[in-house]
Parts: structure tokens; C-alpha cells; sequence
């Protein structure tokens, strides 16, 4: 047990200070969250030009099945990373999962299960563009109240060791071109349009307005509001409203 987690902090911010690439700060961040009992670890970061790198601890063979059965159109833990921008916890038996999981996603979390991951915190990092994926997945083989218990009081400190990794290694090679990681290319999906009051709706959510507020910004009524994030989220193919957000500034139908 930590005795004191300030400390393991502290020396990972001086570790990733002094890191020359983004091997070192990576191997730095491993020996720091492995203190905190993660079992699997891995940084995901969207590129601009919409593929997916990792950096992971997971097993080759899930990283060889994983790429080959082109997990990363519907992982249900990239989706909570786009979902959130707070830390959420999740297990593979689906219980209070933080998004909808189709029947796909079912059957990664099922198989990511294997890789000894069967609880486990996303914790999204601060990029400047909200609509970019980049988050850090630690997990483990605990139980999900064991997990919880384990890591409570411990959420801050994790944040701030992943947001601290992220941009360490996104300062050491911005693009990851130097860096041998493991990468997804996103399959491209054309999104019927939006049309103008799906749009508004979509940006004043955007905003942070509920659906009373929209409805007397826009002189419409609640159910009329609601109705037009519902078929956004259809067009969008969006699980939550949050996605359907970040799906649409994505696609350039809103601008934050």
C-alpha cells in the first residue's frame, strides 16, 4: 500500500521532466501507476488526421486481434473516453457501464476481459480540441467494489499523473511519427446532415444549456427540443447526447 502518493507524484513529474522520448516518459508512467496496482495500462490519442494510437502494456496477441477485427469503429471505452471529460469506472460484466453498449461492444469487453482487465478507470485528458480522443486506461483483475474502495481518495492524483504523462509525451513527439506504438486507422462515415434546428439544439447543448433552457432560447417547446437531439443522435449514430456533440463538431455541423 502507498503510504504516501504525493510522493510517487512528485517523482513522476521530475522522471518525466527529465525523459529524453516518449519510451522513457511512457516507462515512467508505468512504474507510477503499477504503485497504484493497475495490471494493464494503456494511452490512447487521436491524430489529426483520425487514426487512433496506443500505447499499452496489453498482450500482443489482443493488440494483433484487437486491430485485426477492427475493435476500434465501436470500443465502448473509446466511446466513454469521447463521452466524458471526468474520470469513469467501468467492468466487463456491464454492470452501470458509463455508455449504451451495443452487442458488439459486449463482446470486446467480454474478450478484453482475458487480457486481465476486469475493472478499470478512463480517465480523458485536457487537449485543447474537445472533439480529440486522448485519455489514459489503467485496469485490473479486482471486483468492481474492490476497485472502488482501492482507488478511493486516489482519483486526484491519478488525474493529474495521467494529464501530466499525455502531455509529456505528446511534447516529445507531437504526432507520435517517431514513436512505435500500435495504431488504428478509423474507418471514414458519412453522416447525414443536420438540419438547422438539430443544429442549434446540438450547439446551445454544446453551451451547456439543459433542454428547458434551449426550448426558450429557441421558442419551441421541450418536447420539440428533445425530438431534435433525438433524431441527431440517430444521424449521428451517437449512444448519448454528449456523443452526438462531439460527433457533430467533429464532422463540422457545429463550431463550439
Amino acid at each position: 500500500m502507498i503510504s504516501d502518493p504525493n510522493n510517487d507524484l512528485y517523482d513522476l513529474l521530475n522522471a518525466l521532466e527529465n525523459a529524453p522520448d516518449v519510451p522513457a516518459a511512457w516507462q515512467a508512467g508505468l512504474q507510477f501507476f503499477r504503485k497504484f496496482g493497475a495490471r494493464q495500462i494503456t494511452y490512447g490519442f487521436e491524430k489529426p488526421d483520425g487514426s487512433i494510437v496506443f500505447l499499452t502494456t496489453l498482450p500482443d496477441w489482443w493488440m494483433h486481434h484487437y486491430l485485426d477485427s477492427n475493435y476500434g469503429n465501436c470500443d465502448p471505452l473509446i466511446d466513454v473516453a469521447r463521452a466524458y471529460i471526468t474520470p469513469r469506472k467501468f467492468e466487463t460484466p456491464f454492470t452501470n457501464f458509463p455508455v449504451t453498449l451495443s452487442s458488439k461492444a459486449r463482446q470486446i469487453l467480454n474478450e478484453f476481459g482475458e487480457t486481465e482487465s476486469t475493472a478499470g478507470l478512463v480517465i480523458p485528458g485536457m487537449n485543447p480540441m474537445p472533439q480529440q480522443l486522448s485519455a489514459v486506461v489503467i485496469s485490473n483483475t479486482m471486483d468492481t467494489e474492490e476497485f472502488s474502495k482501492f482507488y478511493r481518495g486516489k482519483e486526484t492524483t491519478l488525474i493529474l499523473a495521467s494529464h501530466a504523462l499525455q502531455q509529456r509525451c505528446q511534447e516529445l513527439d507531437h504526432q507520435f511519427n517517431k514513436t512505435d506504438l500500435h495504431l488504428v486507422r478509423e474507418r471514414l462515415t458519412h453522416y447525414p446532415a443536420l438540419s438547422p434546428r438539430e443544429r442549434e439544439c446540438l450547439l446551445w447543448l454544446c453551451k451547456g444549456l439543459r433542454n428547458d433552457a434551449i426550448a426558450d432560447r429557441m421558442g419551441i417547446s421541450r418536447v420539440t427540443v428533445e425530438m431534435h437531439l433525438r433524431n441527431s443522435r440517430t444521424k449521428l449514430n451517437a449512444r448519448t447526447r454528449e456523443q452526438a456533440v462531439v460527433t457533430a463538431i467533429k464532422q463540422g455541423f457545429i463550431s463550439p
